[in-house]
């Protein structure tokens, strides 16, 4: 491991340390009973009654932390976060909506996640936990948990859908997907294919 390679890992988890901390005790006020009908009508087709999505490519909200899927929700509103099928949707929900929404979806239970290429969990695992320091690529667990739980600043990603983890990694990547955790786009650029893909199987693995 090179001096370059070490002073740039402490670099970004000092970063990740300082956004952690800087982030205030957030509470998210509403009623989710009020979100059911908006879930109904237009969350359940992607995301599912449940917070499960029943579509590969789609993300799990169930059991997200309300604060961070309410954050993501005033992205998508803003549109600093950019999704063609979000846009319909999201533009004419209220902030009550919003807040009714995170709190429904963060009240529902995770569902297991699908693992496709388990041949593939061990060397996801050793990058999660560890992370690369041939390569200067951190841990993950700093941010998203040991468990893979998340946080109120980081999402939940134990479970995730493969096809979906592999996307976001990609588009933070390509510098796609702009906003939020600079140190996020810094290791997905540094993830090889095949580790991003080894990642991805973890996570679905994780309970």
């Amino acid at each position: 491991m090179t001096v370059k390679c070490i002073a740039s890992m402490a670099a970004l988890a000092l970063l990740m340390s300082v956004i952690t901390s800087a982030v205030a005790a957030e509470k998210v006020q509403g009623d989710p009973a009020k979100a059911e009908s908006i879930v109904a009508s237009a969350c359940a087709s992607c995301h599912g009654l449940d917070g499960n999505s029943p579509v590969p490519g789609f993300p799990k909200l169930a059991g997200q932390s309300p604060v961070y899927l309410l954050r993501e929700l005033k992205e998508f509103k803003l549109e600093h976060r950019k999704s063609e099928a979000m846009t319909p949707f999201i533009a004419n929900l209220s902030e009550e909506d919003q807040a009714n929404l995170a709190l429904y979806f963060a009240a529902q239970k995770p569902t297991p996640g699908v693992v496709t290429k388990p041949e593939l969990v061990a060397a996801g695992k050793k990058i999660y936990l560890e992370g690369n320091s041939d390569s200067g690529v951190p841990s993950c667990d700093g941010c998203h948990s040991e468990s893979g739980a998340g946080s109120d600043r980081f999402p939940r990603v134990a479970g995730q859908d493969v096809e979906y983890t592999l996307a976001q990694i990609k588009l933070y990547a390509q510098h796609v997907r702009k906003y939020g955790i600079k140190a996020m786009r810094i290791v997905a650029e540094r993830l090889t294919d095949l580790e991003a893909e080894a990642v991805a199987q973890y996570l679905a693995s994780l309970k």
